[in-house]
């Protein structure tokens, strides 16, 4: 007797690590004063939330595969190469803004996602780099003072 296997829906994947991010997330947001931690708070309960339908809609999904739709794939490198990619660069933007403080580190992340995204007009990566730079900077640091690391 051939025993007929079920793969599991990509959604189930991405469900569960959803779930597990959101109380992490949620446990951290415990850490800061009670008035602060309700906008985050109310932000990861909605995450939460959302990762919870997702999952029960991959599990759905797996129990009735007519359920999947073209565009759910298989978990595979082609799929994930790009958002991976996207969260090593803003993994290194955030560390090199730790090292280097927010303009400096904006200054190289700017440019590096725009050539990996295929821009390849440096006259508009330029521009683009200085007046996003610019702009953070009179709006948040002299309009609004806010202290930016």
């Amino acid at each position: 007797m051939e025993k007929k296997t079920r793969k599991l829906n990509i959604d189930i994947y991405l469900g569960a690590i959803l779930i597990l991010f959101s109380a992490y997330l949620y446990f951290e947001s415990s850490k800061i004063k009670a008035e602060s931690a309700k906008f985050p708070q109310i932000v990861i309960m909605l995450l939460l939330a959302l990762s919870v339908i997702v999952l029960v809609l991959g599990i759905r999904k797996t129990k009735k595969p007519e359920l999947t739709l073209k565009s759910d794939t298989l978990l595979n490198l082609e799929v994930i190469q790009t958002p991976v990619m996207v969260f090593v660069l803003i993994a290194a933007y955030i560390a090199a803004m730790n090292f280097a403080g927010f303009f400096i580190a904006t200054a190289l992340f700017v440019p590096v996602m725009m050539v990996y995204y295929g821009n390849k007009n440096i006259k508009a990566i330029i521009i683009t780099d200085i007046a996003l730079n610019l702009f953070v900077y009179l709006l948040f640091v002299k309009t609004l003072n806010v202290m930016l690391p």
